[in-house]
């Protein structure tokens, strides 16, 4: 009974531990996404398109912070892409087991995430909307003053 009982125990405690981790992975890794397209989005709205990619650098580790759990340095990149701002945001989870034992290829827990965010204008966006909005009220006071 004693040795039946000690395999339980200790899969039971290795089951735990991997459940924890396997949360630790999760959480890091939609906390990766969110803080990866939140410094995407915020340099995809700068006023001048040649500060974005700047912008996103600048504040790419302020906005990644300490709030991961069990990873290793969270490193990211940002680039340029046409129309595109682009952020990729990599970590790895760090598995205190090896990597044979969780099913995992030989790089271990490896997150990488990437987001994008088309890159916008906000001012020019609403003077030209402006400018069609009174443009169609012209037209349309032209158009009531000829019937």
């Amino acid at each position: 009974m004693t040795v039946e009982a000690t395999f339980i125990v200790t899969w039971t405690i290795f089951l735990f531990v991997f459940l924890i981790y396997l949360a630790f992975y999760s959480y890091d890794k939609c906390v990766l996404f969110q803080d990866a397209y939140a410094v995407c989005f915020r340099g995809s709205i700068q006023k001048r398109e040649e500060n974005v990619v700047p912008y996103i650098s600048a504040h790419m580790k302020e906005q990644f912070g300490g709030k991961y759990f069990a990873t290793s340095e969270v490193r990211g990149s940002a680039d340029r892409n046409g129309n595109y701002a682009d952020v990729i945001g990599e970590c790895r989870v760090n598995v205190p087991i090896r990597t044979d034992f969780t099913m995992y290829g030989q790089q271990g827990w490896q997150i990488r995430t990437q987001a994008r965010a088309q890159i916008i204008n906000p001012t020019h966006i609403i003077r030209k909307s402006r400018w069609v909005e009174h443009a169609v009220d012209s037209f349309a006071g032209m158009i009531s003053q000829a019937d």
